[in-house]
């Protein structure tokens, strides 16, 4: 059950007054100044810690020519794997298929169940070792698309990280030119296996743009790990946000800081303020007085 916050009583069903039966005290507004001290500066740090974050997110998309120009070329090396690198033609009785190495033809590929067609063929004795080759090819094409996928999203969540993620996405797009040369090798191995009465394949160039597209990536996220992304933030933001950790840790009571927890020249005018108009109303009552 509730308790009056000043003497403890406990309160019954029928004790509804804001009053407390026992000692009188108005428990709604009892410790209102402290407790709206403690929630002000609560209040200040907490938002410290939300603005450092917007500050960050800010920074990471727009707070340079080069973070915007990460921003026009992220998603490119993704958007190069539309474009077909080659195509491999399965000719069964009465049906014959024309898949591209494309992302489109990936995910035909697998939606339409000729995985698990070229999975079962990879063993067969007349043309295993075609069927070997494509899946092999096409193995290095998804990777090189995965990679594409996580250079992007790297890229999106560079503000979780401003000085790391720019590591992350070299090393990713780095990754992915050595999967976009593996796959080039290995659809024009595969494209000049032979001929085969079941499975045949041409080369193409689509890979080589995605090439140069993870390059360009590589080249704008070395440039932001050399230079650095600048995060400006306010005064009093980052002391405001170390305080807060110590509030949370236990190593500082609330109660024991100042309002406000942090002295800036924004702060300091408002109580210039509030200074300025209190002595107008002293005054204006002293004379009203006289």
């Amino acid at each position: 059950m509730a308790k009056c916050p000043k003497c403890g009583h406990r309160l019954r069903i029928i004790d509804v007054s804001q009053n407390c039966p026992k000692c009188g005290v108005n428990m709604r507004f009892y410790n209102f100044e402290e407790n709206f001290y403690r929630e002000a500066k609560y209040a200040e740090l907490s938002q410290a810690g939300l603005s450092a974050k917007l500050r960050r997110l800010k920074a990471s998309f727009i707070g340079s020519k080069l973070t915007i120009l990460r921003l026009a070329v992220m998603l490119l090396p993704l958007v190069s794997l539309l474009l077909p690198s080659g195509k491999f033609v399965m000719s069964l009785v009465f049906k014959q298929t024309e898949t591209p190495f494309s992302a489109l033809g990936l995910y035909t590929l697998f939606s339409s169940g000729g995985l698990n067609f070229i999975l079962g063929m990879k063993d067969a004795a007349v043309s295993g070792t075609a069927f070997s080759s494509l899946l092999l090819a096409l193995a290095a094409y998804a990777l090189t698309a995965v990679s594409a996928v996580l250079v992007l999203l790297t890229s999106i969540l560079g503000f979780l990280s401003v000085n790391n993620m720019q590591k992350i996405t070299c090393a990713l797009s780095a990754l992915g030119a050595a999967e976009a040369v593996a796959s080039l090798i290995l659809i024009a191995r595969f494209s000049s296996v032979g001929e085969n009465p079941i499975l045949s394949g041409e080369k193409g160039f689509g890979l080589i743009l995605t090439l140069v597209l993870f390059g360009v990536v590589f080249a704008v996220n070395l440039l932001l790990c050399l230079k650095g992304i600048p995060v400006v933030y306010d005064e009093g933001m980052l002391e405001r946000i170390a305080v807060f950790k110590k509030v949370k840790s236990g190593e500082v009571n609330l109660d024991d800081l100042p309002q406000p927890v942090v002295e800036t020249a924004e702060t300091r005018k408002i109580d210039e303020e509030i200074a300025a108009e209190e002595a107008a109303f002293r005054e204006k009552y002293a004379k009203e007085e006289a």
